[in-house]
């Protein structure tokens, strides 16, 4: 019974992930877009904290500056979320496939 309470509590915690950098985004995208057009904005809590040509710089940036904390990526102008797991595009983190039971390395593309 305390495995499940850890695992609801454990999914909660992911729930609110970048909520308030998603925000902050949404309410000023049009103003990003004109200030950074077509960067990749690395945005922590309500903060721009850089513009990059491309999304593998933003990244490289984010995890440099915050480590594991969570950031958010996005390209000025752009609808849609990109979700990113940074840590398993700079190969950080293994990826496991169950049936295969081999790991991987996500590679950085150029």
């Amino acid at each position: 019974m305390e495995k499940s309470r850890e695992t609801r509590v454990k999914r909660a915690s992911f729930e609110g992930l970048l909520e308030l950098e998603s925000a902050f985004y949404e309410k000023n995208r049009i103003e990003l877009l004109m200030k950074f057009p077509n960067r990749f904005l690395l945005i922590y809590g309500e903060n721009v904290c850089g513009d990059f040509p491309t999304q593998r710089h933003a990244i490289a940036e984010g995890v440099r500056k915050f480590g594991s904390k969570p950031f958010l990526v996005r390209r000025s102008g752009d609808d849609a979320p990109e979700l990113e797991a940074p840590a398993l595009t700079l190969g950080i983190l293994p990826i496991k496939f169950r049936r295969t039971n081999q790991t991987i390395f996500s590679r950085l593309r150029e």
